[in-house]
């Protein structure tokens, strides 16, 4: 797996929610350089609160053209130590996992924590854990 320049992918620093980021496009939470020192704005964590659950869809999100060219300081936003798992785990720990901790998401690492891809709940909707250990659900194909 390779980043989005084709260069080395990054080692793991952190995991941001998309209805996160979706917050911080709304409020308009850019990296900005004034008077030669970055300057962001703020939020509080009731801006997080008002947008939930209904957090708006990306598409009603305007964003400038001047505005992509931005950054952000994900930093204080990110959860810095996610749940990860090496590249070799098997199935059914992977689902022992999700069961036992709730998640939502398992970031997949190889052996020098470099990011190598993400395992959703929906990823694992399609098994249960059975009498035979993990089975894949027959679903009907609409």
């Amino acid at each position: 797996m390779q980043g989005a320049g084709g260069e080395e992918p990054s080692k793991l620093c952190g995991l941001i929610l998309r209805s996160q980021l979706i917050v911080l496009l709304k409020h308009k939470v850019f990296v900005e350089l004034a008077r030669s020192r970055l300057t962001q704005r703020k939020l509080q964590l009731k801006d997080f609160r008002d947008a939930y659950p209904r957090f708006p869809p990306i598409q009603s999100i305007h964003v400038s053209q001047d505005e992509r060219e931005c950054m952000m300081d994900l930093t204080e936003f990110m959860n810095a130590t996610p749940y990860t798992v090496p590249l070799d785990t098997s199935l059914p720990r992977v689902f022992k996992l999700f069961r036992a901790l709730g998640l939502r998401h398992l970031v997949v690492v190889d052996d020098v924590n470099r990011v190598v891809g993400l395992v959703t709940r929906k990823d694992l909707a399609r098994y249960h854990l059975g009498r035979h250990g993990l089975e894949e659900l027959q679903l009907a194909q609409t």
